[in-house]
C-alpha cells in the first residue's frame, strides 16, 4: 500500500529521509511554508518520484498554492482545523465553504487534482431533510460540494472507545444510507 508521510515538512533534507524510509507521498501544509519554498519542496518531491499533497485551511493558502506548476500536486486537502491553535470546527461549515469557494474552483481550472477533507470527519453530524442527524449526511454534503473523499482518524475512537472497528463499520453503513 501507498505510504503518506503526514509530518510537518519545513526543509528539504526531511523528503530524502522521507523517501529513503519508503515514502510514496508527502503532506504540504500551505499555511507553514512561503510560497518559495513549497514551490522547491514539490520541485524536489517529483525529482523524488513523490506525490505532494497539500494541506489547505483558508482562501488565501488555495490562491498561493494555485500558483504552483501544474503536475507538481497530486492532490489538495481542505481542512476543518484551524492551524493558529489546532483546533477543530466543530460544525465543518469551513470545510463546505472552501469546497464552495471561488479560490477553490480557479485552482481546480489550473490544477485538476482530487480534493480531500480531514478535520472531524466522521464526527460532524448534520440533519438530513428529514430530520435524521448523522456523520453521514455531513459525509454526504462534502460530497456534493465536490469532495473526492475525507481522512477520518481519530474520530472514530471517539464514536466508539471500546471498539473503533464498530464505529468503522457503522459510518460506512450510515454514509451508504445517506447516499441513497
Amino acid at each position: 500500500p501507498p505510504i503518506i508521510a503526514s509530518d510537518l515538512i519545513l526543509y528539504p533534507y526531511q523528503l530524502y529521509k522521507l523517501r529513503l524510509a519508503g515514502a510514496d507521498a508527502v503532506r504540504l501544509v500551505a499555511a507553514a511554508l512561503e510560497s518559495k519554498d513549497l514551490l522547491y519542496l514539490t520541485k524536489i518531491a517529483q525529482s523524488l518520484k513523490m506525490q505532494a499533497i497539500l494541506s489547505v485551511a483558508s482562501e488565501k493558502q488555495i490562491t498561493s498554492i494555485t500558483s504552483l506548476s501544474p503536475g507538481s500536486i497530486s492532490a489538495v486537502v481542505v481542512s476543518n482545523r484551524e492551524l493558529e491553535d489546532f483546533s477543530f470546527d466543530e460544525t465543518g461549515e469551513k470545510a463546505l465553504s472552501l469546497l464552495c469557494s471561488d479560490s477553490l474552483k480557479e485552482f481546480l481550472a489550473v490544477h485538476d487534482v482530487p480534493v480531500f477533507v480531514e478535520g472531524r470527519v466522521g464526527i460532524i453530524s448534520r440533519e438530513d431533510e428529514r430530520g435524521n442527524e448523522s456523520a453521514a449526511n455531513y459525509i454526504k454534503e462534502l460530497k456534493e460540494a465536490g469532495a473526492f473523499g475525507a481522512f477520518v482518524g481519530g474520530g472514530l475512537a471517539d464514536r466508539n472507545k471500546d471498539n473503533v472497528n464498530d464505529s468503522w463499520k457503522a459510518l460506512i453503513h450510515d454514509t451508504e444510507l445517506a447516499a441513497r
